[in-house]
C-alpha cells in the first residue's frame, strides 16, 4: 500500500509564503503555450493525458515545454499521476478551468453583455426601473444559470 505523507511548514509564515496567489495562477496560463497545455489536460478524460500528446501539437522547444509543464504543476493547476507521465487537472485546476469556461462565453457573447452594460450606466432620472429592465434582459440575453445569477446579484 502506498502511502503519502504531507508536511507542513512550522509556521503561518512560511506557510503564506509557499502557497500560490491569483497573481501567480493568472501570470501562469496567461502565456498562450501554457494556456494551451492547460486546456490540452482539462478536455482528456480522468484518466490523465500522456506528455507526449501534449507537447505534439505545439511547437515548443523541450525546455520551453517542460517549463511551462512545470509551472503549471508549481501553482497548483495540473498534477502528473503516480508512476506514470499522465497529467490531470488538480481541484484547483478543474475550479479555474470551469471559470475559463465562463470566461469564454462572455467573451463569444461581448454584445449580449455590453447591452447590459449600456442599460446599467443610463441615468435613473431619464429610465425609470432600471434593474428590472437590466434583470430582463439578464433574462433574455444570458443562457448559463451561473452567469445569470452573478449578474443578478450585481444588479442595482
Amino acid at each position: 500500500m502506498f502511502r503519502s505523507t504531507v508536511s507542513l511548514p512550522d509556521s503561518p509564515k512560511a506557510l503564506c509564503h509557499d502557497l500560490t496567489t491569483i497573481r501567480d495562477i493568472l501570470s501562469t496560463i496567461s502565456h498562450d503555450k501554457s494556456l494551451a497545455i492547460f486546456r490540452i489536460i482539462a478536455e482528456q478524460d480522468i484518466s490523465g493525458v500522456e506528455s507526449h500528446i501534449i507537447s505534439r501539437d505545439l511547437q515548443l522547444t523541450h525546455k520551453k515545454y517542460y517549463r511551462r509543464l512545470a509551472d503549471l504543476m508549481r501553482n497548483g493547476l495540473i498534477l502528473r499521476k503516480d508512476g506514470s507521465r499522465k497529467y490531470i487537472l488538480s481541484s484547483l485546476g478543474k475550479v479555474v478551468y470551469s471559470n475559463l469556461l465562463s470566461i469564454q462565453y462572455i467573451v463569444d457573447n461581448i454584445w449580449k453583455f455590453k447591452a447590459i452594460d449600456a442599460i446599467e450606466v443610463c441615468d435613473d432620472e431619464i429610465y425609470k426601473d432600471i434593474g428590472k429592465i437590466s434583470n430582463g434582459l439578464v433574462d433574455t440575453l444570458v443562457h448559463k444559470e451561473h452567469i445569470k445569477a452573478i449578474l443578478k446579484d450585481m444588479i442595482c
